[in-house]
């Protein structure tokens, strides 16, 4: 079974560039411009931009790769008794990026958040969904042949020296 992870351009598609922005950005750097964002996501060339700017990029960049693996790994779990040769139902992927957000929201844990509602949501699919496997007799723990499958590296040691 295998099940793709979103990368940054994808999130910031869905979401909107401006709002990943807002929130990827660690709260001790300033705030960048989100087409900044948006290229380094995409491998763009970011010699036009500031190095300080680009390094707050990179930060940003570096937080939603946690958010996305944050969110693997509790999908990971819930996903765990799905036999070897039973694919995720096709919205476990969407659910994946809005998990992803959730964890890159500092406010998520107020009560009235629409990202932690929409969370929440996920949270009682991904349940049910694990007590149907389990029901069923599925794999066990360890044995489920889950592979998650991550969006190629954008940035490596030789284009972040540059920085």
């Amino acid at each position: 079974m295998n099940l793709s992870l979103p990368s940054a351009s994808q999130l910031m598609v869905r979401f909107g560039a401006r709002d990943i922005t807002e929130v990827a950005v660690p709260d001790n750097k300033r705030s960048i411009e989100p087409e900044l964002l948006v290229a380094a996501a995409s491998g763009a060339s970011l010699d036009e931009w500031a190095a300080e700017d680009v390094a707050i990029a990179v930060a940003a960049l570096a937080r939603i790769a946690d958010a996305v693996t944050r969110a693997r790994s509790e999908v990971s779990f819930y996903l765990r008794f799905r036999p070897v040769d039973e694919d995720a139902p096709a919205w476990v992927t969407d659910d994946l990026a809005e998990i992803a957000r959730y964890h890159l929201y500092d406010d998520a844990g107020k009560e009235e958040s629409t990202v932690r509602v929409l969370y929440k949501d996920v949270l009682k699919r991904l349940e049910t969904l694990a007590a149907e496997d389990k029901e069923r007799g599925a794999a066990e723990a360890g044995r489920s042949g889950l592979q998650i499958i991550a969006a190629p590296r954008l940035m490596d040691r030789g284009s972040l020296r540059r920085l």
